[in-house]
């Protein structure tokens, strides 16, 4: 076979490829039905906090531009930066507006990650903030 004709064999093999992909793109299934938008959390903690006081956890769940009030599961795990081996997990409340809440002590000073877990529409989603907890003035 000339190189030529190499060159169009792998220009059809090209191309047929390109088309499936593309035809894969809408993201329908064979049913014809799309498939789920992704959940999205955004979680709000404050970025520093005092030692022994009391700090809200909030987490926000939405899917496309709809909130989500009946995710399976929403939990906030706790733990001071390098000890996750030591994490604490809190239950959220759910609040029936798209929003899940949960209230935390942290009593020693020191710097401090938090991850929400969060379950819904079969997808699970866990974004994490850290938080700068200052010995109380």
């Amino acid at each position: 076979m000339g190189i030529l004709r190499k060159i169009q064999v792998w220009a059809i093999i090209f191309l047929c490829t390109a088309v499936l992909a593309a035809c894969g793109i809408n993201r329908e299934d064979k049913s014809g039905v799309k498939a789920a938008k992704m959940v999205h959390v955004q979680l709000d903690v404050p970025n520093k906090a005092n030692a022994g006081s009391s700090i809200n956890l909030k987490a926000s769940v939405t899917q496309g531009n709809q909130t989500v009030k009946d995710a399976d599961e929403v939990m906030f795990e706790i733990w001071k930066e390098g000890g996750k081996k030591n994490s604490s997990m809190i239950d959220a409340r759910n609040q029936h507006n798209g929003t899940y809440t949960a209230q935390v002590k942290l009593q020693d000073p020191g710097k401090y990650e938090v991850q929400v877990h969060v379950t819904a529409r079969d997808m699970h989603v866990m974004p994490k903030k850290k938080i700068i907890v200052e010995q109380a003035k």
